[in-house]
């Protein structure tokens, strides 16, 4: 109980009652001695003071009623109405407060009177009748926000105050009054504004609901994508109906912390149910939300508000998560690169044959010189007579060769002398005129002699072509070297031949070099190599292979899953710069075999980089058809997507701000209330959240939920042939074969049609493998050409039905399988052959897949794979054990790659990606403010409530007793909507929802709010 002396309440302090008695004695005593004109004019002054001073009261207290109606009732879109029209589409709330206060003001006056003596003083506002009447007087008045929103400074302009004596008016002025009343209705106006704002703001326009909505379904999609590529439990949807239920009412409790410093205590509660629900859902692959989910989530009674309960929101990093690392490694590259390096037989630098002869290169030459000794003039023509004309000239040639002990030419430094020989040859010509004169002819000959002394070498120069780099060898055209093989020795022999044996031998060549007639000059020259070159450079191949499957790259797994990574490309820059580590070439070759090594060495590391620049250049091709893929659902592009990730970090705050200042009351606490507290789907009625009407069922959440790339595919190829018709779109053999195993254990009758012209398709394609695995078998052994069919029928009765074959083409098992029925059936013992034939098999079915003929059409494709989605998902839900349904959902649609595999690749596939494109819409049946500690009673304006639930208001501004319709109050309603996307390693069922519901639409969608029972929107209340 309050003691007297402490409470305050309807005092009026002391000095106030002094001055009052010190007035009145004073009045008192002028009205005693004083008469006439004199005494009126006190009178009216007086009166006019007094009727001034309460006009100011009367202000203050219509300025707190207004402001609490004006909360009560918030005006946010002006009525078409001509009092509607009073209102500004900008600042209907302002205007409409300023409007309540005119006429709240307006009544109060009009009952506000003083008299003194036979002087009576009123304060008034001019009446207005008309709406444009009305427009100037609000024009008047003021109102603005003070101490940080908390309190309210209005002014009214221009108010009138009157003394009047027997109806005669005695004296009139015109004032302004200015007061501040501690009421926070602007700030709460502006806070409900901006909380709005914030829940219609996407994850890209700024701190508001789209953003913290991304913060919460990331971690939801990736730990349930990396449960289900793990089969950790059964998952039929990755991000379902009901996690985003969850995710938006979470993310719209942590904006509301944000805007007012408080969260609804109803909707903590109520989020932490939901979170339980949400843990049972998930534990038992539930994949609806129902009736029954909001009523257990919103209780008919609900609990004290004393009491507080976390957001829900999980802190730190648990599980998988965007900020993982993928490493991404070159080891597939590099085998199907040295694979192509042993089975190219093109004789060219980038063939294993080519890279090993080029070191053993050498250009070779003939340097000659010729003297000439002696020379006898060339006979002139002779004419018989002048009658003759010549018609043709004749020169014949006899040499004749002769020893000499001239030396040969000298080489240049860099070449080396293979041997040479000198000759002295004399050169005797015989010449012949034809001569003619009609139809006759005559001849007359000539003859002269040269003598010359001819000298020839053979040079030749190491001049080897392949990728090792520059360095001097040594030994080179001697027997020794890294083998002790032949090295270059035997090239002096060959060169010889080349040059001098092929042209007739030294004599003819000495000939031709006295006569100037000599043809060929140089020649290429490969040196023969070591029996053990081939075995020795394998050795070191594969060692090399092994140390380039060491050499990875670490992606952030958020780059791979929004395709803004180019691992390829990385790894092709990682590659160049330890090229000359990984070469690993010596000082000085110890001859040409050492040379051939370190060449082939180079060739596979160089081979593997132009594999990674063509992987690299078609990713990002092919990030041009993601990006085509993601923009023809409304996702935008990858760097949207991208963007959306990094931006995707919300903290919550921690500390309760206040609406603080220094109002009378002191600072105000602001608590949000909504009806329903927590947004669901389902269906709410009244007795679940109050402010739906009775019989009126409410939903006020609506969600739409599509998964990008829930069917399978090959590669974005696949996904953005837009233009193209689904029957002559195709997908990878991989993908069909993996849809037609799933279908195995479908005993549904819908799925026997698509799967029967699924495997006619598939067939299709594995008889194309056949045919080019028999002929890589005839080619490559000595079989027979029924021993090689034979042998490839037993390579593929490994595997029952055509899928498991096809699925055995796509991953290597099948090259394995044909290979070793081939090597058991040869009748010649050969160690290396299973290997080189496996390694022949696996390039030809490779070089099969990338053809039109190995790919089946989409179209039975995504039939099938609809059926039997469709199907699993109902035999799961059928199920009752929740053991059980992992049994449907993960026993059959496990086997379907489910997302996008990021292509191209290293080898087949690093990850595998999938996109969910989330919209949701809500609307609070009712949305309102309470200060949780306002001004004292004794001050006007009190403690306000703000309420906004979408009610039609009303005012009688006329007076006439019936409200006029000013406007609407709007739920507080939100549309926002993020962009989730997952990446998981390669293999397994991949990540994506497989329930046979890509585009999920729950709620009321596309429009929350109040229904009627057969579906039609509910008329706004009135």
């Amino acid at each position: 109980m309050t003691r007297f002396v402490e409470d305050r309440r309807g005092r009026v302090p002391f000095a106030l009652v002094g001055v009052l008695l010190l007035v009145g004695a004073s009045t008192f005593g002028a009205a005693l001695s004083t008469r006439g004109p004199d005494r009126i004019d006190r009178d009216a002054a007086v009166a006019m003071e007094r009727a001034s001073a309460e006009t100011t009261i009367a202000l203050r207290s219509a300025v707190g009623a207004a402001a609490r109606e004006a909360a009560t009732e918030p005006v946010t879109t002006p009525a078409e109405t001509p009092y509607g029209r009073l209102l500004s589409d900008a600042t209907p709330f302002r205007d409409a407060l300023r409007l309540r206060i005119y006429l709240t003001l307006r009544d109060r006056l009009s009952v506000t009177r003083y008299r003194r003596g036979d002087v009576t003083a009123v304060a008034s506002l001019p009446e207005a009748t008309t709406p444009a009447e009305l427009r100037r007087r609000m024009e008047r008045i003021a109102v603005r926000g003070v101490e940080n929103g908390t309190a309210l400074r209005v002014t009214v302009r221009n108010l009138t105050v009157t003394a009047s004596e027997s109806g005669r008016v005695v004296a009139s002025e015109r004032r302004d009054r200015t007061v501040t009343v501690s009421t926070p209705v602007l700030a709460l106006h502006d806070r409900a504004t901006t909380f709005e704002t914030r829940l219609n703001r996407g994850p890209l326009d700024g701190p508001g609901l789209g953003r913290r909505l991304t913060a919460r379904l990331y971690p939801i999609a990736w730990t349930r994508g990396y449960a289900q590529y793990y089969d950790a439990v059964p998952i039929a949807n990755v991000v379902a109906t009901r996690h985003v239920e969850t995710a938006t009412n979470g993310a719209v409790l942590e904006t509301q912390q944000a805007v007012f410093g408080r969260s609804d205590p109803a909707g903590r509660r109520g989020l932490h149910r939901a979170t339980l629900e949400l843990g049972v859902k998930d534990f038992t692959a539930a994949t609806s939300v129902d009736g029954s989910w909001a009523k257990r989530v919103l209780p008919r009674s609900p609990p004290s508000e004393n009491g507080t309960v976390a957001l829900g929101r999980r802190r730190g990093k648990a599980g998988p998560s965007p900020a993982r690392s993928i490493d991404v490694d070159v080891e597939p590259l590099a085998r199907r690169s040295l694979n192509g390096l042993r089975t190219d037989t093109v004789q060219s630098n980038r063939s294993l044959s080519g890279v090993l002869r080029a070191a053993y290169r050498v250009e070779t030459a003939l340097r000659t010189s010729r003297q000439q000794t002696y020379a006898e003039p060339r006979p002139e023509p002779k004419k018989p007579d002048d009658e003759w004309s010549l018609a043709e000239t004749t020169v014949t040639l006899n040499s004749e060769v002769g020893a000499s002990v001239a030396s040969s030419p000298t080489v240049e430094a860099d070449e080396r002398r293979f041997g040479g020989f000198s000759r002295v040859v004399e050169l005797e010509r015989e010449v012949t005129w034809t001569w003619e004169r009609g139809n006759d002819t005559r001849t007359t000959t000539g003859e002269w002699t040269e003598r010359y002394r001819v000298g020839v070498t053979v040079a030749g120069t190491y001049a080897p072509n392949g990728m090792a780099p520059d360095r001097a060898t040594r030994p080179r055209f001697e027997r020794g070297g890294a083998l002790e093989g032949p090295n270059l020795a035997d090239v002096p022999a060959k060169a010889e031949r080349a040059l001098v044996a092929a042209q007739g031998g030294q004599d003819a060549v000495a000939v031709a070099v006295a006569n100037g007639s000599l043809g060929v000059r140089d020649r290429v020259v490969y040196g023969n190599r070591s029996a053990d070159l081939r075995s020795w450079t394998d050795r070191d191949l594969r060692d090399l292979r092994e140390e380039l499957a060491n050499v990875t790259v670490s992606v952030d797994a958020g780059r791979v899953a929004t395709y803004t990574a180019n691992p390829p490309e990385q790894l092709a820059a990682t590659l160049r710069r330890k090229r000359s580590k990984l070469v690993a070439a010596p000082s000085q070759y110890r001859g040409a075999a050492d040379r051939a090594r370190v060449g082939a060495r180079a060739a596979l590391i160089d081979g593997t980089i132009r594999r990674l620049e063509r992987r690299a250049a078609n990713h990002n091709e092919t990030r041009r058809t993601f990006d085509a893929a993601l923009d023809r659902v409304g996702v935008g592009s990858t760097r949207t997507l991208h963007r959306i990730l990094r931006l995707r970090s919300a903290p919550t705050p921690t500390r309760r701000a206040n609406l603080s200042g220094s109002p009378p009351g002191g600072p105000v606490g602001v608590v949000p209330d909504g009806s329903p507290a927590y947004l669901t789907v389902a269906s709410v009625g009244h007795d679940r959240a109050a402010a739906v009407p009775p019989s009126r069922p409410y939903h006020p959440l609506a969600a739409k939920n599509l998964n990008v790339f829930a069917a399978p595919y090959g590669d974005a190829v696949d996904v953005v042939s837009g233009a193209v018709s689904d029957r002559t779109r195709r997908t990878r053999l991989r993908t069909a074969a993996r849809t037609l195993v799933a279908t195995e254990s479908t005993g549904s009758v819908s799925v026997r049609e698509p799967r029967r012209n699924l495997r006619a398709a598939v067939s299709d394609s594995v008889g194309v493998v056949r045919t080019r695995t028999r002929r890589v078998v005839r080619n490559e052994t000595r079989l027979t050409r029924s021993e090689a069919r034979a042998a490839v029928a037993e390579g593929f009765a490994h595997w029952d039905g055509v899928g498991r074959r096809a699925l055995a083409a796509t991953n290597g098992s099948l090259a394995r399988a044909i290979a070793t029925a081939a090597d058991e059936r040869s009748a010649d013992p050969d160690p290396g052959r299973r290997a080189r034939l496996e390694q022949r098999l696996e390039t030809a079915i490779v070089t099969a897949r990338r053809t039109s003929a190995v790919t089946v059409p989409e179209t039975p494709v995504n039939e099938t794979l609809t059926r039997v989605r469709t199907w699993a998902a109902k035999r799961a839900a059928a199920e009752a054990g929740s053991r059980l349904k992992s049994r449907y959902v993960n026993g059959s649609l496990g086997e379907v790659a489910a997302g996008l595999p990021v292509a191209p690749v290293p080898g087949y596939w690093y990850a595998t990606v999938n996109v969910w494109d989330v919209t949701v819409r809500g609307a609070y049946a009712r949305f309102s403010l309470r200060t949780r500690r306002g001004a004292p009673p004794t001050t006007p304006g009190g403690t306000i409530r703000y309420v906004r639930d979408g009610s039609t208001v009303r005012l009688d501004v006329d007076g006439d007793g019936t409200g006029e319709r000013l406007g609407r109050d709007e739920r507080v309603a939100f549309e926002t909507g993020t962009v989730v996307a997952v990446a998981v390693p390669a293999g397994r069922g991949g990540v994506g929802d497989v329930g046979g519901n890509a585009d999920e639409r729950s709620g009321a969608w596309p429009r929350p709010g109040c229904t009627s029972w057969n579906g039609t929107a509910c008329p706004d209340s009135e």
